[in-house]
C-alpha cells in the first residue's frame, strides 16, 4: 500500500466512523428518550461542535506537543502516537456509549433521578459523544502533516473528498444496509471494529501494546453487544426502527411484545388480560359488527404494534401501517397464534406519509403510533396530520386515537394534545381506560382514547339558552 493510499484510507474510515456513530447514538436513544426533533438536535450538536473543535485543535496539536516536549527535554512525540492515543480513548468511551445493555443501566439511573428526557439526552451527549468525536475530529489535520507543504494545497480537496465520502457511507451503509440486515447491536460491533482496524493500520508493530488494548476493547464490545442475543434478553428483532423483545409470563398465560423497552402488545389465554384500551376498542367498535351480517368495515390501524387489534376478527378488512418492515414476520413468529388472515394487510410506510399520499376512505381509523410508551413521533400529533386523517373517514366513520397522557390534564402535553384534537374534531369523547382518576397521587398517566365521529352535525355550534331553546325539536 502506498503512503498516499494509506493516509486516505485513514481519512475515509474516520469519516465513516463519525457519521455512523452519530446515527447509532440517535437510534440507541429511541428506547430511552424517543425520536423527537429536540433529542436528535442535541445529539447532532454533540457531534458537530466537538468535530469542529477537533478540526481546529488538531491543526496545531502536533506542533504544540512537539514544542512542549522540546521545552521539557522529553523525546519527540510522533503523529502516529497522537493518532493512536486519540483512537483508543475514543474507542473506550464509545464502547460504553453505543452499547444498549449498558445504556439501559445508565438511563434507568437518570430516570430514577427524575431528569427530563431532553436533559438525559444532553447528559448522554456530554459523557459519551463530545470527547470521542473531538478526538476523532483531529484525524484529518494530523494526517495532513504527512503531506509536503508544496502538495498540501492540492491535496486538501482530496482529503475533504475522502472524509465526506466516508461520512456518506457511514450515513447510508450503516443504516440502510447494516442495521436492516445484521441489526443495530452488530452494526455497533462493525463500526467500532473499524477503530480497531485503524489501530492495526497505524501501529508500527502489529503486536504492540496499543494493538492489544484495541483487541481487548473490541472483544469487550463484542461481548456486551452479544448479550442482546441471550435468552435473558429475549430480543427477537433489532433494526433501524425498533428493538423488539418478547416477555412471557407462563403463570398468567400472557406473552408481551416489547418495542423499545415498552409493552406494545400482548396475547393472553384469557382475553380479559389483554390491554384494556384494545379490549375497549374491540368490544365497542369492532366485535358488534363482526358478529352481525352487516357489511364488513374498512379499518385503518396507524401503528401496527403486534397486530393484535382485531386479532380474532376474520370479517372486517384491516390495513395495518408501520414503518418497520420486520414487524409482520416478528409478530407472526413470536407473538400471534397464527399468521395474519387474508382480511389483514400490512403496509410498510410512515403513518404521516400514508395519510398524506392516499385517498382511500375508511370506516374506522385507529391512531396508535408510538416509538415507546412515552414517545409519539412528533409528526403524528399535529393538527395537519389529524386533518389528513379526517379526510380518510367515510361518512359516519370514526377515528380513535390512543394517547398515553394525564387523565386529569396535569401536564402541558395532555392539555395541548386535547386542544389539537379538538381543533380538528370539535365533537369528540375522551375515554380514560385505565386507571381511574386519582389526581391526589400526582400525574395519573393512562391510555386515553379520543373518539370522534364524522357526520353531518359535527360542525353545528348552536347552543341552548333561555331565550332560544330548540330542544324539543332537536331530540329524536
Amino acid at each position: 500500500m502506498s503512503k498516499t493510499t494509506f493516509l486516505f484510507l485513514i481519512i475515509l474510515c474516520e469519516g465513516y466512523i463519525v457519521l455512523a456513530c452519530e446515527l447509532l447514538a440517535i437510534r440507541q436513544l429511541i428506547p430511552f428518550v424517543g425520536s423527537g426533533t429536540e433529542c436528535v438536535a442535541i445529539v447532532i450538536s454533540g457531534v458537530l461542535l466537538p468535530l469542529a473543535v477537533g478540526y481546529h485543535r488538531g491543526g496545531g496539536a502536533f506542533s504544540r506537543m512537539y514544542q512542549r516536549n522540546k521545552r521539557r527535554k522529553k523525546p519527540a512525540v510522533s503523529i502516529r502516537t497522537i493518532l493512536m492515543k486519540n483512537i483508543l480513548i475514543a474507542f473506550g468511551v464509545l464502547s460504553v456509549g453505543l452499547s444498549f445493555p449498558l445504556l439501559d443501566v445508565f438511563f434507568r439511573q437518570l430516570s430514577a433521578w427524575g431528569l427530563h428526557r431532553l436533559l438525559q439526552t444532553a447528559v448522554y451527549s456530554l459523557i459519551f459523544l463530545i470527547t470521542p468525536i473531538f478526538l476523532l475530529g483531529q484525524t484529518v489535520p494530523l494526517v495532513s502533516n504527512y503531506f509536503s507543504r508544496q502538495r498540501l494545497s492540492a491535496i486538501t480537496g482530496r482529503m475533504l473528498f475522502f472524509s465526506t465520502t466516508g461520512s456518506f457511507l457511514g450515513a447510508v451503509f450503516s443504516t440502510v444496509v447494516l442495521m436492516s440486515v445484521i441489526g443495530v447491536h452488530n452494526t455497533v460491533i462493525v463500526t467500532l471494529g473499524l477503530l480497531f482496524f485503524l489501530c492495526v493500520l497505524i501501529a508500527r508493530q502489529k503486536f504492540s501494546a496499543d494493538v492489544l488494548i484495541g483487541a481487548i476493547l473490541l472483544a469487550w464490545v463484542w461481548m456486551v453487544n452479544q448479550y442482546i442475543n441471550t435468552p435473558l434478553q429475549k430480543i427477537v428483532s433489532d433494526n433501524a426502527y425498533n428493538t423488539i423483545a418478547i416477555r412471557k409470563e407462563p403463570e398468567d398465560g400472557v406473552t408481551y411484545f416489547l418495542m423499545n423497552r415498552s409493552m406494545s402488545s400482548s396475547v393472553a389465554k384469557d382475553p380479559a388480560k389483554r390491554f384494556a384500551y384494545l379490549l375497549y376498542i374491540e368490544d365497542n367498535f369492532i366485535t358488534p359488527i363482526a358478529k352481525n351480517d352487516t357489511q364488513p368495515l374498512d379499518i385503518l390501524v396507524l401503528g401496527a404494534g403486534g397486530f393484535t387489534i382485531g386479532m380474532y376478527d376474520a370479517v372486517n378488512h384491516y390495513t395495518f401501517v408501520d414503518i418497520d418492515k420486520a414487524l409482520e414476520k416478528v409478530a407472526e413468529m413470536h407473538l400471534l397464534p397464527q399468521k395474519l388472515t387474508p382480511n389483514k394487510q400490512f403496509v410498510v410506510s410512515s403513518a404521516r406519509a400514508l395519510v398524506h399520499g392516499t385517498e382511500k376512505k375508511y370506516d374506522i381509523v385507529i391512531l396508535d403510533t408510538y416509538t415507546n410508551s412515552m414517545a409519539i413521533p412528533m409528526e403524528t400529533i399535529s393538527r395537519e396530520y389529524l386533518l389528513d386523517v379526517k379526510a380518510h373517514l367515510k361518512d359516519k366513520g370514526v377515528v380513535i386515537a390512543n394517547i398515553v397522557s394525564s387523565a386529569s390534564f396535569a401536564d402541558r402535553f395532555s392539555v395541548r394534545y386535547d386542544n389539537t384534537f379538538s381543533s380538528v374534531f370539535p365533537r369528540h369523547s375522551r375515554q380514560v381506560v385505565y386507571p381511574a382518576l386519582m389526581t391526589w397521587k400526582g400525574l395519573d398517566y393512562a391510555n386515553v382514547l379520543y373518539i370522534a365521529y364524522h357526520n353531518a352535525f359535527t360542525d353545528d355550534d348552536v347552543i341552548y339558552s333561555d331565550d332560544k331553546n330548540t330542544y324539543s325539536m332537536d331530540i329524536k
